[in-house]
């Protein structure tokens, strides 16, 4: 009888020891979006035939940097347990001053205005949250009006063609591949290197997580909450600079297009909505996922609404799913009612 236990107990846990692997593997947070991403293209032509053509998926890649760039930065902001709805202003912004500015002068500096001026509205609205502990949704609205300001301010309602040799830049190809999908890649790849890798990185994914228990470890965390939006709006501007020389003639609402996509493409890579850690690659296979997604809506429709709808549902969806999966609805409470971001002397303070 003992023999027979023994040698049957292997094959009784072995099952089970890959039932665990597997929903290890599942709970990885840029899983699900792989096997979402991967079925989409495997569906994709039995919706439009057409709609995997090298020809099609070259013209779709170009848009899918472009969210996926700007969604790295609310992937940031989001891991610091905050929302940016700035995106707008910031991309629409970015593209003006890039346009406008990108024949009277030199088109890297140009550039360089475009991007490192558009951050001070992130610093500014980081600062606030960050020392006055306000709602970050009211100060990044805010901070959108700002910028929509001076896009009118700038521009006097009228739009700007950009400069040659930016349109060239965002319309040429390596290899047949978008350059701006191998700019995409290379954003994505240092901002998961700096997270998952460096020392910079866990204390930054610590504070989205615990603020608490960073402060209490010494850790200054306002410094942390300030640079996820400020590089949110960094970002978001370098995506309407590209953004610019691929439409050659952006409009002043350019920048609209991308807020639901950015929330959507974190959503969908897994990145918990009440911050912490997140994945920078599942935001951007996110990200491919909704430019494939609208390649095939505009199949059918070109009503910019409809395409809307579909991101809201999935943003809707993708909450829920966290809330079960791996996520908390009473940490999700909890967070909606910090007002505040702890520092260490507010920690000793406290247990005085």
């Amino acid at each position: 009888m003992t023999t027979m236990t023994e040698q049957t107990a292997p094959e009784r846990t072995a099952p089970t020891d890959r039932r665990s692997r597997a929903s290890e593997i599942l709970s990885w947070p840029g899983t699900r979006a792989l096997i979402a991403v991967v079925a989409l293209f495997a569906v994709s032509p039995l919706i439009a035939i057409g709609s995997v053509s090298p020809t099609a998926i070259v013209s779709m890649l170009p848009f899918a940097a472009l969210i996926a760039i700007v969604a790295v930065g609310q992937t940031l902001v989001i891991q610091q347990g905050g929302l940016d709805l700035s995106i707008p202003g910031a991309v629409t912004l970015g593209a003006l001053i890039a346009a406008k500015f990108g024949t009277e002068w030199d088109l890297a500096t140009a550039i360089i205005v475009a991007i490192i001026g558009t951050s001070l509205f992130g610093l500014l609205s980081g600062i606030i949250i960050a020392y006055f502990g306000l709602p970050p949704l009211v100060v990044t609205i805010a901070s959108n009006a700002l910028m929509i300001g001076a896009v009118q301010a700038i521009s006097g309602g009228f739009s700007e063609q950009s400069a040659k040799a930016l349109s060239d830049f965002a319309l040429s190809r390596f290899w047949g591949i978008p350059v701006l999908a191998f700019f995409a890649v290379g954003i994505v790849l240092i901002v998961h290197v700096v997270l998952k890798l460096t020392r910079l990185g866990r204390r930054f994914e610590l504070v989205g997580e615990n603020p608490r228990s960073a402060a209490n470890i010494g850790i200054s965390t306002r410094g942390y909450v300030i640079s996820s939006y400020w590089l949110a709006t960094m970002l978001g501007a370098t995506t309407g600079v590209l953004l610019a020389g691929l439409l050659r003639l952006p409009t002043l609402t350019a920048g609209n297009d991308y807020l639901l996509p950015s929330i959507a493409a974190v959503v969908l890579g897994g990145t918990a909505l009440t911050g912490g850690k997140g994945s920078i690659v599942g935001t951007a296979l996110g990200a491919l996922f909704l430019a494939q997604l609208s390649q095939l809506v505009q199949t059918f429709t070109q009503a910019s609404a409809v395409q809307n709808i579909v991101q809201a549902l999935i943003i809707g969806v993708g909450i829920v799913a966290q809330l079960q999966l791996g996520g908390s609805s009473g940490r999700l409470k909890g967070l909606m009612r910090r007002n505040a971001v702890p520092q260490p002397s507010d920690s000793m303070r406290s247990e005085k």
